[in-house]
């Protein structure tokens, strides 16, 4: 089954030049960086350079998504930003034991 974002937009990855082990991602106008272990993607940056547009939840949507098929949970590794923090535990984040100052969101 094909899947499709809520603005119908691609999720793009290559291989991070700074750290071969990490990809860089693009979904409309989000670009970030992310990982993932044998539980988890994480995600170590994340910036829309157009806020507001509704992207940030196409990049949620693709990350789930493949959370479900992979059997993984959706982790955000370092946030600083609070008002971020409190936007991401809207969206069902909690605490996070395994990283510091990281939220995650089980899925699997």
């Amino acid at each position: 089954m094909d899947f499709e974002s809520e603005h119908k937009l691609s999720f793009e990855a290559r291989q991070w030049w700074v750290s071969p082990d990490k990809q860089e991602f693009r979904v409309g106008t989000c670009e970030g960086v992310f990982y993932n272990d044998d539980k988890n993607y994480i995600i170590l940056a994340i910036v829309n350079s157009f806020p507001g547009n509704g992207h940030f939840n196409d990049v949620l949507q693709w990350f789930e998504n493949s959370c479900k098929r992979d059997n993984k949970n959706l982790v955000f590794e370092c946030i600083l930003n609070d008002k971020f923090r409190k936007h991401l535990i809207k969206k069902g984040f909690k605490n996070c034991s395994k990283y510091e100052d990281a939220l995650i969101k089980i899925i699997k």
